[in-house]
Order: structure tokens, then C-alpha cells, then sequence
């Protein structure tokens, strides 16, 4: 898990570097945190997602809690999406990760309203290019990671 967290950390270096000005990049710690999710029991990869969020916020890409409040919710969120649906198929697999990606957003818009601070401007297509850039590493992370405990 360590070597995933600092691969995590030299990818992120590399792509905030090559990466266009502007434009959404994925998130690779939501990849992270959704793998863990993914391979571990929820009372392991809760604490997982909020230490990663953590470390996120660290990394300067936000305020202290803002990131672990998203990862934290889009692993709760994945976690209650693939108990409910069917863990190899292709419709429970894009709707657990659509799920997570939604309730990382909105733990984000939750903690901003909750500091009070000013919302950016809420742009639709940032939100969709992140997501469709995040998604095929999300598969990618599944088909190579560590196998799910889950039948």
C-alpha cells in the first residue's frame, strides 16, 4: 500500500507538470482511494481515503480536511453503491464509480458551505472531463490491483 501511495505521488508530480494549463486532470488519489475501497474491508479503507485526502490537502492543492472530506465521501459512497449492485459487471461498475465521483464533489460543495467560504464558479464540463479522465485509470487500477475480498 505504501509503494501505491508514493507511485500515487510521483505520477501526481509528473502530471501537474506535463499537464495542459486549465484543464481538469484526473484525480489520481480518488483512483487511489477507490482501490482501497475496492480491496479492503470498509472499517480499513474509510481511514484509507481520509488519510489520503489528508495527505492531498498536504500536497497544497487545498485547504487542511477539504480533499479527505471528498475522498472520505466517495469511498463511503462507493462502498454502499457496490453492495447493491453486481461487483463484475459493467453497469454496477460504472454506476459505483459515477456514485463516488459524485459524492467527492459534493463532500467538496459541503465542506465550502460549511466554512463559508465563496463557491468557485460550478462549471459542467470541468466536472465531466475530470470524470471521463479519471474513469478509464479507475478500470485500469481494478484490472491490475490487489483482487477484491468480495465474490
Amino acid at each position: 500500500m505504501g509503494i501505491l501511495l508514493l507511485l500515487t505521488l510521483v505520477l501526481s508530480g509528473f502530471l501537474g507538470a506535463l499537464w495542459p494549463q486549465g484543464l481538469m486532470a484526473p484525480d489520481l488519489f480518488l483512483v487511489l482511494a477507490l482501490l482501497h475501497a475496492r480491496s479492503l474491508p470498509y472499517y480499513l479503507g474509510l481511514p484509507w481515503a481520509f488519510f489520503l485526502g489528508l495527505v492531498q490537502d498536504l500536497l497544497g492543492y487545498g485547504l487542511l480536511g477539504l480533499h479527505a472530506v471528498g475522498l472520505l465521501s466517495a469511498s463511503y459512497a462507493f462502498y454502499a453503491a457496490s453492495r447493491r449492485l453486481a461487483p463484475g459487471e459493467v453497469p454496477g461498475v460504472l454506476f459505483s464509480f459515477l456514485w463516488a465521483f459524485s459524492a467527492k464533489w459534493a463532500g467538496y460543495f459541503l465542506v465550502a458551505y460549511w466554512l463559508r467560504l465563496e463557491l468557485p464558479a460550478f462549471l459542467p464540463l470541468d466536472l465531466l472531463l475530470e470524470g471521463l479522465f479519471t474513469l478509464p485509470l479507475v478500470l485500469l487500477a481494478w484490472r491490475f490491483g490487489p483482487p477484491s475480498p468480495r465474490p
